[in-house]
């Protein structure tokens, strides 16, 4: 059994703990979390961290298979610039794609992260996840707008969802965006959800203005069990309240770092989100390192706070850990300091402890890990 305690304890479910002490035993389990009421006693076996202690973080958004695009795109040029770019460098041999997925899949466990909803258009990196200290959700994504091919696409997707999940990984289909997907293929998705009970996806949505909600797409995303929308930069306050209003189901994803790489800009609805009753329903995400220089949740939290300072750090940390593990469905494992738990433990130096804030010399290092392929 460890002892572990830092200025604060954030269990994330519960209020913060001022000098609290998180129990973990030999298999990463957590025994108990003590209140100390602020007044730490010397006790055999016990470990002080300066900083905060908070669960491991899950990085709800990314693209593991385009890791071998770091540094090369362009920053602050455009969605559609961007996406060009993507389609014309993304083809590489299969050493090179493999080589740098490994490299990031280690970068983001020693960033604290212990879970992740990727983005995989093949089945390339499944090796990389099965063989990871990390837990992955796949979303086999699908796009296309030949309507007399939907049947051929989807079907080549359904075909890669069953090699990932051959390899005993989690796997769903996933649509690329509301521009990217005919109404015939929405229709193919549509009658695989009506077979698929709790079915989870993602969809990359509100990336440009204007971009068109079709009754369609919106009568398929309800009719499964778990929706993360991905980034919402052009997504305003009704836009959100009407998904909230159907099933509750809908999280949304928050990848700041990427939207100022490629568009320089952050979603217009960020500083109301604390007020548009959707905080329980917010996770973030990195994105890419084709459009992220790193693959750093403790980052985007960052990025969040610069820019929306009113903003609290322990909501910021339900985004982080919590919310993105029940919108995976992790959160029988992961998100919070609950007793039964292996979420990890992470510590989070260079805190503003008087303002309760990150500043620009905070870092993560993890403590205690819970990845160790117990799921």
């Amino acid at each position: 059994m460890r002892y572990l305690s830092g200025h604060y304890v954030f269990p994330v479910s519960s209020p913060p703990l001022r000098n609290g002490i998180v129990c973990v035993d030999d298999d990463g389990c957590i025994a108990d979390v003590i209140d100390t009421g602020g007044k730490l006693e010397e006790r055999e076996k016990l470990e002080f961290y300066n900083g905060i202690l908070v669960p491991g973080f899950v990085n709800a958004h990314c693209h593991l298979e385009l890791s071998h695009l770091r540094n090369a795109v362009e920053q602050r040029c455009g969605m559609q610039s961007f996406i060009s770019s993507i389609i014309k460098m993304r083809k590489e041999n299969h050493e090179t794609i493999i080589d740098a997925a490994r490299a990031a899949d280690c970068e983001m466990a020693e960033n604290g992260i212990i879970a992740v909803g990727d983005i995989s258009n093949t089945a390339d990196t499944t090796a990389v996840k099965k063989d990871s200290k990390i837990r992955y959700h796949t979303f086999v994504e699908f796009f296309g707008l030949e309507g007399d091919r939907a049947k051929e696409i989807f079907n080549s997707t359904q075909t890669t969802k069953k090699k990932i999940e051959s390899a005993g990984l989690s796997a769903s289909l996933a649509p690329h965006a509301p521009y990217s997907v005919s109404q015939e293929l929405w229709e193919e998705f549509r009658k695989s959800n009506l077979e698929s009970l709790n079915a989870i996806t993602s969809m990359h949505h509100q990336e440009s203005e204007n971009e068109e909600i079709l009754p369609c797409m919106i009568r398929c995303l309800q009719e499964t069990s778990r929706c993360l929308l991905v980034h919402n930069i052009f997504s305003t306050e009704d836009i959100l309240a009407e998904y909230m209003t159907n099933t509750g189901q809908f999280y949304f994803v928050l990848c700041p770092g990427s939207n100022l790489f490629i568009q320089n800009r952050l979603p217009v609805i960020l500083e109301k989100f604390k007020k548009s009753g959707i905080d329980e329903n917010i996770c973030l995400g990195s994105d890419s390192l084709a459009s992220n220089g790193s693959l750093s949740i403790l980052a985007e939290m960052k990025l969040i706070q610069q820019h929306s300072p009113d903003i609290p750090l322990s909501m910021l940390l339900q985004w982080a850990t919590l919310n993105g593990a029940r919108a995976l469905r992790f959160d029988d494992l992961y998100g919070s300091f609950d007793k039964g738990k292996t979420p990890g433990i992470n510590l989070i130096s260079g805190i503003d402890f008087e303002n309760m804030k990150l500043t620009a010399e905070s870092r993560t290092r993890p403590l205690e890990t819970a990845i160790n392929n117990r799921w």
